[in-house]
C-alpha cells in the first residue's frame, strides 16, 4: 500500500506518519503488538506510575493513550471507508487521559487490552481494498483518507514508544 500524500492528512499529524517507514502498513501494525508488549513487559510494577516530570503522563496513561486514540482513529477509518460523509468531532487527549483512570488498573492488562484492539483493527484494515482507503472525510475540522488514518495509527504508537524509550525506560 502506498503511503498517504500530504494532502490526504492534516499537517500536523506529518510527524507520525514520517516515522512510518514501511509500505506494509498491515505488517508494521501487526509487528507495533510484540514491540510494544516486549517493551511494557519490561517495566517493573513499582515503575509503571512513573511520570518524568510532574504533570506529564504516567506510564500506563501513555499507554491508555495509545489505546483510546487508535481506537478512535480506527472508528474514523471504519466510518469513512464505509462512505459515511458525517463530519466527526475531535477528542481532548488530556481529558480522555484524566478521565480513564488508567492508574488503577496494571500495565499487563493495558497491554492485553491494546493487543486484542490491534489485533481487531488489523482484521478489519487488511480487507480495505484500494476503493475504501481512497475514501476521505471530516474529523476535526480536518480532511483525511483512510489510508493516512492507517499510517496515523502506526505513527502515533511508534511516537509514544519513543518517548516511554527516551524519557520513562532510559537505562531500562
Amino acid at each position: 500500500m502506498r503511503p498517504p500524500l500530504p494532502k490526504e492528512y492534516p499537517a500536523y499529524y506529518g510527524n507520525y506518519i514520517k516515522l512510518v517507514a514501511t509500505n506494509d502498513i498491515i505488517k508494521l501494525l501487526d509487528e507495533q503488538v510484540v514491540d510494544i508488549q516486549e517493551l511494557i513487559s519490561n517495566v517493573d510494577e513499582d515503575k509503571e506510575n512513573f511520570a518524568y516530570e510532574p504533570g506529564k503522563w504516567t506510564i500506563k496513561e501513555v499507554v491508555g493513550h495509545i489505546i483510546d486514540t487508535e481506537r478512535i482513529l480506527a472508528y474514523r477509518a471504519l466510518r469513512f471507508a464505509r462512505k459515511d460523509n458525517t463530519a466527526l468531532a475531535g477528542f481532548d487527549e488530556n481529558n480522555y487521559v484524566a478521565n480513564a483512570n488508567f492508574g488503577k488498573r496494571t500495565l499487563y492488562n493495558l497491554s492485553h487490552e491494546f493487543a486484542l484492539l490491534r489485533e481487531s483493527n488489523i482484521v478489519l484494515f487488511k480487507y480495505f481494498d484500494e476503493e475504501m482507503l481512497n475514501q476521505s472525510g471530516i474529523a476535526n475540522d480536518n480532511e483525511a483518507s483512510v489510508r493516512s488514518l492507517l499510517y496515523m495509527i502506526a505513527g502515533h504508537a511508534a511516537h509514544h514508544v519513543n518517548i516511554l524509550k527516551t524519557r520513562y525506560l532510559v537505562g531500562e
